[in-house]
């Protein structure tokens, strides 16, 4: 409405001005206007009074196009800058604009539309950052494709499995990221007939145990894009592997003394118990191998209760001195049987730990100590401490480890010698609960040792 009554107004007052103009250019000087004037007096003062409108109307018009652009031109441009600002994704300015028409009230609107697009903005980009977040939770790495095979998006764990950062990832060809033949012919098949794929791989970068699978998204019936989620079952394998292996150990390890109880005691009833010193010596037998089924209950129990978390860890001020003293009181008889000489020293005095914990880590490495360490040996236990670290290691002159050994010794149920452990009674689980000890109070153990040579243990705890 306003436009046309705009496109009058020009009109008409272009007319007036245009009829105006040329009745004055009729009374040129070529038509001897001078001499009419000087006949007919009073047509000066009518051509002067058509001067005067023309002039007029000139002023008129061109104020009112001055005004027309500020009212309505300027208004529109300045529309049109935002609007192109919307489309560039800048919805915060807006129009301040005043009058009660047609462009006040499409620059009500416009504000309207930036006001709602503002909100939606904010509303997807909180939704965006939190499914972001929630998918980086997901243990299962996470690839969202589109259009050919392009990756638009994935999560960290995906990253982690790629051993690759994100930057380097999105927007690349799924070809050029996992050069996996399987997964690329599948992700294909997957977008060509709208069908999940499944595969189970034992290699994905690196070797392991994988399950992939590949899911197409649809939209109104149309494929558009899939997701690849990856699962890495390595650990999950791992640990069912070293769950059967730890049944099969416990089964092995509880069948060889109960069969030798079961044994001298079919053989006693039989009428070796008759004989007092054939009764004497299978009793002591029946007696050590109830001693080993007992060890290595309680080592399970002690094991389990570690491993749970369950372990309630208290601790105090220790005078490390007392400590060593306490382990030589312990194991006294056994050092002069074996005629080892046992000594300790220390550089520190005290540590900040749990006294019941620390005194177990330190009894089943002696314990071990003597077991290895020939008659006439060396055991001795040093502390020493430097940049906030506190560090305790027991040593002997024992037979050592063998360097192929070295890596395992902390396995539950691993023995370097098997024969010889069985003999001294050994549980095979000693040195797997002084591993778990020493990280329940964060602490880290690690060996040194030669063949022959003899063998170190050395426990660092950090404060």
């Amino acid at each position: 409405m306003l436009d046309k009554k705009i496109k009058f107004f020009f009109i008409f007052e272009g007319i007036i001005t245009l009829f105006l103009a040329i009745d004055f250019i009729l009374f040129s000087p070529s038509q001897g206007i001078l001499e009419i004037f000087a006949k007919y007096k009073f047509l000066a003062w009518i051509v002067i009074g058509k001067l005067i409108l023309v002039i007029v109307n000139i002023y008129v018009l061109f104020n009112a196009y001055f005004r027309a652009k500020e009212k309505l031109i300027f208004p529109i441009q300045k529309i049109t800058k935002i609007l192109q600002n919307f489309a560039l994704g800048n919805f915060e300015r807006t129009i301040h604009y005043s009058w009660s028409n047609e462009v006040g009230d499409l620059s009500n609107a416009v504000n309207r539309i930036g006001k709602r697009f503002r909100q939606l903005t904010e509303e997807y980009s909180f939704l965006k950052e939190n499914f972001y977040q929630l998918l980086d939770c997901i243990e299962e790495g996470v690839l969202f494709l589109y259009g050919n095979t392009k990756i638009f998006f994935l999560n960290k764990k995906a990253t982690e499995l790629l051993g690759m950062p994100l930057e380097k990832i999105t927007g690349k060809s799924l070809l050029s990221v996992i050069r996996n033949y399987e997964i690329i012919k599948k992700t294909e098949e997957a977008l060509k007939d709208g069908k999940i794929r499944e595969l189970n791989l034992s290699y994905f970068i690196k070797e392991g145990t994988y399950k992939i699978l590949i899911i197409p998204v649809k939209e109104n019936l149309k494929i558009i894009n899939c997701v690849i989620l990856i699962k890495d079952l390595t650990y999950v394998k791992n640990m069912e592997k070293v769950k059967t292996e730890l049944i099969a150990n416990i089964s092995h390890e509880l069948k060889t003394p109960i069969t030798s109880i079961k044994g001298f005691i079919e053989t006693l009833l039989d009428g070796a118990f008759k004989d007092e010193e054939i009764t004497l010596r299978f009793l002591n037998i029946i007696d050590f191998e109830i001693g080993r089924l007992y060890r290595l209950i309680v080592d399970l129990i002690n094991l389990s209760e570690i491993e749970s978390g369950h372990l309630k860890i208290k601790k105090e001020k220790l005078k490390l001195e007392e400590v060593f003293e306490e382990i030589n009181l312990i194991f006294k008889k056994r050092f002069e049987e074996k005629n080892l000489e046992f000594s300790y020293k220390s550089s520190i005095s005290e540590l900040i730990s749990d006294r019941d914990k620390l005194m177990q880590i330190l009894i089943n490495l002696v314990d071990n100590a003597i077991k290895y360490t020939p008659e006439g040996g060396k055991i001795w236990i040093e502390s020493e401490g430097q940049n906030k670290e506190v560090t305790i290691k027991v040593c002997d002159t024992g037979i050592g480890i063998p360097e192929e050994h070295i890596g395992r010794i902390f396995e539950r149920f691993y023995r370097v010698d098997k024969a010889r452990s069985r003999e001294s009674g050994g549980s095979g689980l000693g040195l797997a609960i002084v591993k778990h000890l020493a990280g329940a109070l964060g602490a880290e153990i690690k060996v040194e040792s030669r063949l022959n040579q003899g063998t170190k243990f050395i426990i660092t705890f950090k404060s």
